[in-house]
């Protein structure tokens, strides 16, 4: 176990990639909002992600969501 008593000399950067799944109506409308995110922590109205505070959360997704749109073509295979 490391010990920091005399402070942090660097950090290791890590990464990780994941998947949220936002539903689609019957008639093909998609609710794409932070209501509708896993990633959402609802008594805060922030995100787990990033954690910022959102807005507008059952409108839309917070202008610094670090999830990008996967294509479609992609999700087909």
């Amino acid at each position: 176990m490391a010990k920091f008593e005399s402070g942090v000399s660097s950090y290791v950067h890590a990464s990780a990639i994941v998947d949220v799944f936002f539903p689609v109506d019957r008639h093909g409308n998609a609710d794409i909002s932070c209501e509708q995110c896993y990633y959402y922590r609802r008594q805060s109205r922030s995100c787990a992600l990033n954690g910022e505070i959102v807005q507008y959360p059952t409108k839309y997704v917070g202008s610094s969501c670090p999830l990008q749109p996967a294509d479609e073509e992609e999700e087909g295979e």
